[in-house]
């Protein structure tokens, strides 16, 4: 599998930071927007989800990752936005953005807010992992999470945040 960059931590204030994931990809934006928004290609690379795609929708996943959060913004074909709640980060927000690229490619963004430091490696790193599934879920394969995958991811993560978090 591609070992890709690592996502970008960016501090705001609190002990909390943005994570930044970015993937370019040799396939189009409408396949990498169905991916990112369908319930059931969201089940491929991330967690079974339910989604009631329009502000005010659920949000709702279900395996590695069990989130009941809500749909903040839906810009088809380009922006989705929903909370990701969670006690220790109950204001998080979680946005995809698809935008087209030249020769057909299209480039993923991927921001989660407000995530705490003691959350930072971990999220960081299951992001990193999930993501990492989505090109073989553009193609229809369901990836299962894999731990020994995101326990290296961690490690990434924890040698290159080492200078930012205590």
């Amino acid at each position: 599998m591609e070992e890709h960059a690592l996502g970008v931590a960016t501090a705001t204030g609190d002990a909390r930071y943005d994570l930044t994931f970015q993937r370019d990809l040799p396939h189009p934006h409408r396949a990498v927007w169905a991916v990112a928004t369908d319930p059931e290609r969201l089940g491929h690379w991330l967690a079974d989800a339910e989604v009631d795609l329009r502000p005010g929708g659920h949000f709702r996943l279900r395996g590695q990752c069990n989130v009941d959060g809500q749909v903040l913004e839906v810009g088809a074909p380009s922006r989705f936005v929903w909370t990701w709640p969670h006690p220790d980060h109950p204001c998080s927000q979680v946005s995809i953005t698809v935008s087209p690229l030249a020769n057909g490619q299209s480039r993923l963004a991927l921001v989660q807010t407000e995530v705490p430091e003691a959350h930072l490696l971990g999220v960081a790193a299951g992001w990193h992992t999930h993501l990492d599934a989505v090109p073989a879920a553009i193609g229809g394969q369901r990836t299962l999470y894999d731990p020994k995958r995101a326990a290296q991811h961690f490690r990434r993560y924890q040698a290159a945040f080492r200078p930012m978090i205590s």
